[in-house]
């Protein structure tokens, strides 16, 4: 009886959805048009493999709707971490494209061949890296973090213990800082004084 009932269901449904059909000719068109711009990149099988072979040009050979879904950031986290030679490259990832620059935000291009530049040459496995959390304490520390995102609070700790107060002057001098905000950078800070 309950197969009777769904068979009679499926086949109203069915004359209804035809009928539909027949009154409204550009519905048709429009589900074509919605399925066409539910288009996702396939990361693990395509967009990561382009970065493992170094593929620049991978980026050009993409549509605008393509486009809109490859998000830099998230590629920076996945090409950090591989299964061999982490610390390679997390430095090579960082070297390379893990630039901070506004030149840099407007052009996604150029940011996918600095990212491609850090690939392997093969293709390999990549783990996620998440974001450090909780590190950021003053002023200081955030501006470099802004130029390091990646740093754990270690490496943080380690960088400002190696530099002295001219070498982190000079560092944010060579990367757009004027002297009134780096000064605003040390003030209250250890190596401030």
């Amino acid at each position: 009886m309950l197969l009777i009932l769904e068979h009679s269901l499926s086949n109203e449904v069915e004359n209804w959805r035809e009928e539909f059909y027949t009154l409204n000719p550009d519905a048709i068109q429009d589900e074509v048009e919605v399925k066409k711009k539910t288009y996702t990149n396939d990361l693990f099988g395509v967009v990561l493999p382009a970065l493992d072979r170094r593929n620049k040009k991978f980026y050009s050979t993409l549509n605008e709707e393509q486009r809109k879904d490859i998000s830099i950031w998230k590629l920076t986290r996945w090409m950090s971490h591989v299964n061999r030679d982490t610390e390679f490259n997390i430095c090579n990832v960082n070297n390379l494209a893990n630039l901070n620059s506004k030149f840099l935000t407007k052009h996604v291009e150029l940011q996918w061949m600095l990212l491609a530049m850090a690939g392997l040459g093969k293709p390999t496995k990549h783990e996620w890296v998440a974001a450090p959390k909780g590190i950021k304490k003053n002023k200081l520390e955030e501006a470099l973090l802004n130029h390091f995102p990646l740093l754990r609070t270690q490496e943080l700790e380690l960088l400002l213990k190696i530099n002295s107060k001219a070498d982190l002057e000079l560092f944010f001098k060579e990367n757009g800082y004027d002297d009134k905000t780096i000064k605003e950078l040390f003030k209250g800070d250890a190596k401030g004084k």
